[in-house]
């Protein structure tokens, strides 16, 4: 009797499902007619739904594919997160040996539970989420898709807290971007599960500059300066110490580069400082040379020049490659 139901519930559910999916079908076609933007041409709304019908094990999804869909799903479904809890109970149905697996969902208090039929119960994922829950004899999931902890943070920041920036690892620039981060701890939902760390642009002035200082010197934002490194008098790592800014090459360097109310932060920014002034920071980041080197200096100048009118792909190409990779 309770499979019966259970099955019934199912058809139920699979048959709204159905009629929305042929809903949204409608509304896609007649929208496309309206705006070239969003135009379907792929097909008619019968090829769409006959392509549906192909068991997916004919035509599985390529890797970004089912990566793009998880991300889209996790977005809409932000706030119906699961999480597993690392108890396996054994069921009392039938003959008491099927397993079942629990989770903790974001909305509520009480435990939920993956069904053995589901097609992600195998690997029980760290975290899902759902579209929504049955009750049987318990409250099963429905409708469920892995996701990433990362994606919640991406797609589900405004269910999250952040620490404040951790100097530990450090603050850093990312090249591709153009930005600089700090790395936070993120806790989701209301039961604050704790999340890897996360990088967050910085909103402070004075820590954005010297991270973004301390990243020029070392290479990252051009890379010419990264074989400059046994020519310098002291480790670009000491703009990121407090205690360093007594120290003239540390305290002309930062001080320079905030302009009136303008911060240097960025590659983008320095290009338009050099474009009014070509002499900008010349004398600062010189200063940073052991004395005995300062005539190698000209060369590097005139290398910066040239390699900041470059875009962070075209600076560090095996970086920007290794990037794509990962969208694929």
């Amino acid at each position: 009797m309770q499979f019966c139901k259970e099955n019934l519930l199912h058809l139920k559910t699979m048959e709204e499902m159905s009629k929305m999916r042929k809903q949204l079908l409608q509304l896609i076609f007649y929208q496309s007619k309206f705006c070239e933007e969003f135009a379907w041409n792929h097909g008619t709304a019968d090829d769409v739904e006959l392509s549906w019908r192909i068991r997916s094990d004919k035509h599985p999804l390529l890797m970004n594919e089912e990566e793009l869909l998880g991300q889209s799903i996790c977005a809409g479904w932000a706030d119906r997160v699961a999480k597993r809890v690392r108890i396996v109970s054994r069921s009392s149905e039938n003959d008491g040996k099927a397993r079942t697996v629990r989770y903790q969902s974001c909305a509520l208090k009480d435990t939920v539970f993956l069904h053995r039929w589901s097609p992600v119960s195998r690997s029980a994922p760290e975290f899902l989420v759902y579209s929504e829950l049955l009750q049987t004899n318990r409250p099963y999931m429905h409708g469920v898709t892995s996701v990433k902890s990362d994606w919640l943070v991406k797609y589900g920041s405004s269910l999250c807290t952040f620490s404040a920036p951790l100097t530990d690892p450090k603050p850093y620039y990312e090249p591709l971007s153009d930005q600089v981060f700090c790395w936070v701890s993120p806790a989701f939902g209301r039961h604050n599960w704790q999340l890897p760390l996360h990088g967050l642009p910085i909103k402070n002035d004075i820590l954005r500059i010297s991270v973004f200082a301390c990243a020029l010197l070392e290479g990252q934002v051009l890379p010419c300066l990264g074989s400059i490194q046994k020519f310098l008098a002291a480790p670009p790592s000491c703009l990121l110490r407090p205690e360093a800014l007594g120290q003239r090459r540390v305290g002309d360097l930062l001080s320079r580069l905030k302009i009136g109310s303008r911060i240097i932060d960025s590659r983008a920014m320095l290009r338009d400082a050099w474009s009014q002034d070509p002499q900008f920071l010349h004398a600062e980041i010189k200063h940073w040379f052991q004395e005995r080197f300062h005539d190698r200096f000209g060369d590097f100048w005139e290398q910066m020049h040239h390699e900041v009118l470059l875009e962070g792909c075209e600076l560090f190409p095996k970086r920007a490659k290794k990037e794509r990779k990962k969208v694929k």
